[in-house]
């Protein structure tokens, strides 16, 4: 079985030492007795054999064997916990009737409901640890097999033809799941490359697809746009993917996946160095419009009726989902100076006004509840890009009270045209706010250059923590001085606009807004037109 050996001898990881169990197998500061559906801490019993040496980790699992810890959250039961069991039985001396025990303890514990997407891969993969606990090749090979069906391009849930992803219904989520799966793919990849159960080659470059045409370009200062990050985006370690990402890339690279120079350059630009990623591109799958410059970019996520308005499956739950995320797909529009791990927003997350998200135009004092689960975007979302520019539109009609109105963002080569026409809402009581930006104060030196009347700007002191836009967050309060600039249309507006240029760049290019109407937005820059599509 020496291909057997070298998957395991590639799945093995280096754990930090744990001190030993005590007789019974068993540490007595976990509660083995907690079925917590977020963090489940008898978790903890797992995580702490894969550090022991080889006779404490077998006494530690048996212990778990024999207790039986279960969570509300099936997850734990099916993936998590035999998942890890899998990784710590790796390189145990087992005589076959301990294989086959584990085996069967494994097999048990999938689920009685047939996982999609990123829980297929993760199933399949305590399918294919128990191939390797039980010497069984045939169960490799299948699990490989059906983690293949993950890759295939989908209009439901999963790769989109554009190379977006969506999670929980058509919820864009690049840096949550698609992070996940990515990764989590890229770790079998490697594992059985080389083997009789390796990938097949279209399966390998759907991968590389997916990582370089669709999750690279999310990815700024080491982490994802906080707008596609569904429920992750209330987690603050979830903004965190360097180490992962680099893992992702050098083991594609190990297993001498294509565009090997492009993955390369992916790889430079995750440690600090190289050239950055440059172009636009405009995902009409997820609403999403990308556009990237030498020294700045600009990302717009919208709504429609072909995407969920947000990812309310777990908003406010177990799972650290945010419960004042209303308005993440209303078109928020996010700039970002340089490639820094302080993008000028996820240091102001948890202290955010949550009513007034980068570019989007809504009524203060509505609740900020995310809208129910599978609930779809009422308005027009549309874009376009040519590689260099880019023009992302969203219609307001029929969102949370408005009648009409149209936004629009035009990407030039130096700048961000913001535009907004007609915008009605007869019956909002309180003010509608068109914010073009909320930000960390003094951060990237972005110059806002208002084009029509009617725009305030500001700076407050605010405070929050990352437990009120995530269950599982930390209470410890941050403060943090926010900049706000935008449009204040009033209670009631009826066909109300804005313009403004954003400038994130050294040059300050002359530009015309040649239309601002239902009818018709655009505007010119230099020797270029771009129009609303």
């Amino acid at each position: 079985m020496r291909d057997l050996d070298v998957v395991r001898e590639r799945l093995r990881a280096h754990h930090p030492p744990s001190r030993p169990p005590g007789p019974d197998g068993t540490w007595p500061d976990i509660d083995y007795a907690d079925r917590d559906g977020g963090l489940f801490r008898p978790l903890e019993h797992l995580r702490r054999a894969l550090g022991l040496p080889a006779p404490d980790r077998l006494r530690a699992l048996e212990a778990w064997r024999r207790l039986a810890p279960r969570s509300h959250n099936r997850w734990f039961n099916e993936i998590g916990a035999p998942r890890l069991v899998g990784d710590a039985l790796l390189d145990l001396d087992l005589t076959p009737e301990q294989r086959a025990t584990w085996g069967r303890w494994l097999a048990a514990s999938a689920g009685p409901v047939e996982p999609t997407g990123l829980d297929l891969v993760r199933a399949q993969g305590v399918v294919l640890r128990r191939g390797l606990v039980e010497d069984a090749p045939e169960l490799v090979a299948r699990a490989v097999d059906r983690m293949s069906e993950a890759l295939r391009r989908t209009g439901g849930e999963g790769i989109q033809d554009d190379m977006s992803f969506h999670r929980h219904g058509p919820v864009p989520h690049a840096g949550g799941h698609g992070h996940a799966l990515a990764c989590e793919l890229a770790l079998w990849v490697h594992a059985v490359h080389g083997t009789p159960w390796a990938f097949g080659p279209r399966e390998v470059r759907r991968l590389v697809d997916f990582l370089l045409d669709g999750q690279q370009w999310a990815v700024h200062g080491g982490g994802f746009d906080f707008t596609v990050m569904g429920d992750d985006v209330g987690r603050a370690e979830a903004h965190r993917a360097t180490a992962d990402l680099r893992t992702t890339v050098l083991r594609l690279l190990e297993a001498d996946a294509p565009r090997h120079g492009e993955l390369v350059a992916f790889d430079d630009r995750l440690a600090g160095r190289g050239a950055p990623l440059v172009g636009t591109r405009y995902y009409p799958r997820s609403g999403y419009l990308v556009h990237r410059r030498p020294g700045w970019s600009v990302s717009v996520r919208m709504s429609s009726p072909r995407t969920a308005t947000s990812d309310t499956a777990t908003s406010g739950g177990a799972s650290g989902g945010n419960p004042r995320g209303r308005h993440l797909a209303d078109g928020v529009a996010a700039v970002r100076v340089g490639d820094q791990a302080e993008d000028g927003y996820r240091a102001v997350l948890p202290v955010w006004d949550w009513a007034r998200l980068p570019g989007v135009t809504a009524e203060l004092g509505r609740s900020l509840t995310p809208r129910p689960a599978g609930a779809r975007g009422a308005g027009e979302a549309t874009g376009w890009s040519d590689g260099r520019h880019g023009v992302a539109a969203l219609r307001l009609a029929g969102v949370d009270g408005f009648t009409e109105g149209w936004k629009a963002w035009f990407c030039f080569d130096d700048v961000v045209v913001a535009l907004g026409a007609g915008i009605t809402a007869p019956d909002a009581r309180n003010p509608v706010v068109t914010t073009i930006d909320q930000r960390l104060a003094d951060h990237g030196g972005i110059v806002y250059l208002p084009l029509s009347p009617g725009h305030f700007s500001g700076v407050e002191q605010r405070t929050g923590s990352w437990r009120d836009i995530g269950g599982t967050g930390s209470p410890r309060l941050l403060e943090a001085d926010v900049f706000t600039i935008g449009f204040d249309h009033g209670p009631g507006p009826r066909d109300a606009s804005y313009a403004c240029a954003i400038v994130p760049g050294p040059h300050l290019p002359e530009v015309e807004v040649l239309a601002n109407t239902v009818a018709r937005q655009a505007v010119r820059c230099g020797g270029v037109v771009l129009e609303r599509p």
